[in-house]
């Protein structure tokens, strides 16, 4: 039984895959520009997850890096031509090098530090794109006068190339976290998690344990971060304020801060909500609704659901999957009982 559990999931994540690769050949390019953005915003959850499920820290600062990866991406492809990939690999040796400079003195002060920190620098990121208009753009920001991510001669339209792009990334960082979790790492994690102190006593590097987990994590968001911006075709500073940042730590939370499943789920609700929220209460008033969705969800997950929708459900079809065979041992001893008892 066992085993069945364990490869139900595997099952699910191929058929899962399976659909992406071939959804862009059944769907409009409008409806895939959506999808896409969710791949991109669930690698940068799934980023927060392993910060905030698996290390128990907080940032309230991955919007500002998201979107340092996205005019990190933007500004030499725009500005000097470079190919969008090359604007990747730039967005994550800077995304990485930012969340070591920004953890380690945060790490050292203790504490709370690093989610103050974090939301410190949130709230100036969009001030400082805004003040470096020559490099930035300014208010206006940065666009792409055609689609980077293209093969003309290939029969494929950019939307579509832009989809299976980004869900290689999602699957490649689904599958790096996924093992780091699950390696000597992932082991010193959830020791830091339960406690510092007995983790510190059995002589793991707490801070520096800690260090590897938000790099790993601003790294992962600067990749999405970069590919979003390519996606859409544009980064302004509006895009990267405070409020999106709480977002991305509300979608990790209600979709499950110890699930990558969770992490798409989250990443959904910021596209779609938006949407269904102007469809039912009017252009004006959505942006207000969604953010308190997002309060809402986030507060009914902490109550009812700390696990979130992804480990609510996986809760769920764990106790389906255990009380079938359950019954089955009941119905039959019942069985074996009741043939004891009328036997000569």
């Amino acid at each position: 039984m066992r085993h069945v559990s364990r490869l139900i999931p595997r099952l699910g994540w191929i058929i899962a895959l399976g659909i992406g690769v071939i959804l862009p050949l059944l769907v409009s390019d409008f409806d895939l520009l959506d999808l896409s953005r969710v791949l991109t915003l669930a690698m940068a959850v799934a980023g927060l997850n392993l910060l905030v499920g698996h290390s128990g820290q907080v940032s309230v600062g991955h919007g500002a890096i998201f979107g340092l990866g996205g005019y990190a991406a933007m500004i030499p492809v725009v500005s000097f031509g470079w190919p969008w990939w090359a604007g990747v690999l730039l967005a994550a040796v800077l995304s990485l090098a930012f969340g070591i400079l920004l953890g380690i003195p945060a790490l050292k002060m203790g504490g709370a530090n690093l989610g103050l920190l974090t939301i410190a620098v949130a709230v100036v990121f969009p001030l400082l794109l805004i003040r470096f208009q020559p490099l930035t753009g300014g208010t206006f920001g940065m666009f792409l006068p055609s689609p980077a991510i293209s093969l003309p001669d290939s029969g494929f339209t950019s939307r579509q190339l832009e989809f299976w792009v980004c869900l290689l990334a999602l699957a490649v960082v689904f599958v790096a976290l996924r093992n780091l979790v699950h390696g000597r790492l992932g082991r010193a994690l959830a020791a830091v998690r339960t406690s510092s102190l007995l983790a510190a006593a059995n002589g793991i590097a707490v801070n520096r344990v800690k260090l590897i987990a938000f790099a790993v994590s601003s790294t992962v968001a600067g990749v999405a971060g970069a590919l979003y911006a390519l996606v859409v075709s544009i980064a302004v500073p509006d895009s990267y304020v405070f409020t999106f940042s709480i977002a991305l730590l509300a979608a990790s939370v209600i979709g499950g801060s110890r699930s990558w499943a969770g992490a798409i789920i989250g990443a959904a609700i910021i596209v779609y909500l938006p949407t269904l929220a102007e469809a039912f209460v009017g252009g004006q008033a959505a942006g207000n609704w969604s953010q308190f969705v997002y309060a809402a969800g986030l507060a009914l997950c902490l109550i009812v659901a700390p696990s979130g929708i992804a480990g609510a459900v996986t809760s769920l079809l764990g106790r389906a999957f255990a009380y079938a065979p359950m019954r089955r041992a009941v119905v039959e001893r019942s069985t074996d009982m009741r043939t004891t008892s009328t036997a000569p």
